[in-house]
């Protein structure tokens, strides 16, 4: 399947929403639980979620910036954000914003007033993924930190793994094509941040690049 627009906006509007936690729940939180701990984030932060889902990365990043932060998740699919409203009703979060909404063109009111960006599993399903990290880094405070996770493809023996991560990933929308752009944003965030740092887990097939913005 290549990458489209109009597709993804399916995939999202269907059972595969509504069944994403019990999916992809046993994968990914153990890794994305460690780069919100490499991170800086901290007591008062305010963070911004891009795709955020069902709100899956909600609890670690809330257990780091506590109830004086900030947390504005956004996402295109109400009804993944039908199940993120219930994580945080169920939790009882009051400091949580919800916005339905196109991460390559949504503005926040405050402009460049968050403390750390974070886009977990989004990034390479999006066809025009440059303007949605763009829009991403726009939002984010000078010398403020940027958190990516997301699908890529392994090289050397690695490599040999990649028709498995296809697979896995085609379900929800990833492509060869999303997952070569995952890599040459990997590329351009090493021209954007400083002290970044990359850990790879599943034989490569999965990654998380944490950064300051210059």
């Amino acid at each position: 399947m290549p990458l489209d627009a109009k597709k993804i906006a399916e995939i999202y509007q269907s059972k595969v929403a509504v069944g994403y936690d019990f999916s992809m729940g046993h994968f990914f939180p153990v890794y994305k639980k460690r780069a919100f701990e490499e991170s800086s984030l901290k007591p008062g932060d305010r963070v911004l979620v891009f795709c955020c889902g069902t709100g899956a990365d909600f609890g670690p990043i809330l257990e780091k910036i506590g109830p004086q932060g900030l947390l504005v998740g956004v996402d295109f699919s109400g009804l993944m954000l039908a199940q993120a409203a219930k994580k945080v009703e169920q939790n009882r979060w009051e400091n949580v914003e919800l916005v339905e909404a196109d991460v390559t063109d949504f503005a926040y009111t405050g402009g460049a007033s968050f403390d750390i960006g974070v886009c977990t599993l989004g990034l390479s399903i999006i066809p025009d993924y440059r303007r949605a990290y763009a829009n991403l880094l726009a939002h984010i405070k000078k010398s403020g930190e940027l958190i990516i996770g997301d699908m890529q493809l392994a090289t050397g023996w690695k490599s040999i793994f990649n028709p498995w991560t296809l697979l896995m990933a085609k379900k929800f929308g990833g492509t060869p094509e999303g997952h070569q752009n995952a890599q040459d944003l990997v590329q351009q965030m090493a021209k954007d941040l400083v002290e970044v740092k990359k850990r790879e887990f599943f034989l490569g097939a999965y990654f998380y690049l944490v950064g300051t913005l210059r």
